[in-house]
């Protein structure tokens, strides 16, 4: 951790400098690059969890603009919540929109029908990686408001699960929880790969079911508001990564609130985190 920290350091103050930019008499016109989200020469990998919204909270469509934003910070595999397939809502394949945006292959976790057609979570990857499984573990709800559901994609040389928690009873929430580290502990829990799983918990980090996360998961990304995205008071997002499988380096982490290249505060309502990775 004190590396991460000497790391974050020079990033806090350029996004401090660039605060007092915005704040001075004049504030039209092109603005600088965004440097404070460099990605070091030796991180293997940069996951990046983000609830997308559909892709349809503030614009009609964000698709293009997430993209060029994951492709300014140089993401290399992500996990998207609240996806649509083919629905009435978005008669497209939205997983696969922005895959195809980014170059990008894929793999789509249905949560639940909706509408005529699909929604849940997904993963998407630089082609660079190389998959070789991919799977879904169902969360079937009980006290919940809807199902959920849980991407899995084994690579390589890690693992990447993405989950979406149930919203409205902390009771799903923790069901949930253990059904995902059962099985992705059984299956990799040799520590032969690092496993890690992202998304928006639903969970504050005082919260029952953020502790029982830290039973079984470190915890990669920092207690910092992700929720609202124009005016965020709350940590709901998060990355970690499963305790005794494989070995890694975390080498930084944050929220991610500013783009040159996209409107962070209009693609969703949820800002992205993100966890610079080193495999050993």
């Amino acid at each position: 951790m004190k590396t991460f920290y000497l790391l974050a350091l020079p990033a806090l103050m350029l996004a401090m400098s660039c605060s007092c930019e915005r704040n001075g008499n004049d504030d039209s016109g092109p603005k600088p690059p965004i440097n404070a989200y460099d990605k070091a020469e030796n991180v293997s990998v940069r996951i990046v969890s983000y609830n997308v919204g559909a892709f349809g909270k503030y614009v009609e469509n964000s698709t293009a603009m997430v993209a060029s934003m994951m492709k300014e910070i140089k993401a290399d595999a992500m996990i998207l919540n609240e996806l649509d397939r083919n629905n009435a809502r978005h008669d497209t394949d939205q997983l696969a929109d922005f895959a195809t945006a980014m170059d990008w292959d894929c793999h789509f976790a249905r949560a639940m029908d909706f509408r005529g057609g699909e929604y849940g979570n997904g993963a998407a990857w630089s082609k660079d990686l190389q998959a070789v499984d991919r799977y879904v573990i169902s969360l079937p709800k009980r006290t919940g408001s809807e199902d959920r559901s849980c991407v899995v994609v084994e690579f390589d040389d890690f693992v990447l699960a993405g989950t979406h928690l149930e919203v409205k009873t902390e009771e799903d929430r923790l069901r949930g929880i253990r059904t995902i580290t059962e099985t992705l502990a059984g299956k990799y829990g040799d520590g032969g790969k690092p496993v890690f799983l992202c998304g928006d918990m639903n969970a504050e980090p005082s919260s029952a079911t953020i502790e029982e996360f830290r039973k079984n998961w470190e915890q990669l990304t920092l207690d910092a508001d992700t929720y609202p995205s124009d005016a965020p008071d709350r940590c709901i997002d998060y990355i970690f990564a499963l305790k005794d499988a494989g070995p890694y380096t975390l080498i930084a982490s944050d929220v991610m609130t500013r783009f040159g290249s996209g409107d962070v505060t209009g693609a969703s309502d949820h800002l992205p985190v993100y966890a610079d990775i080193v495999l050993e």
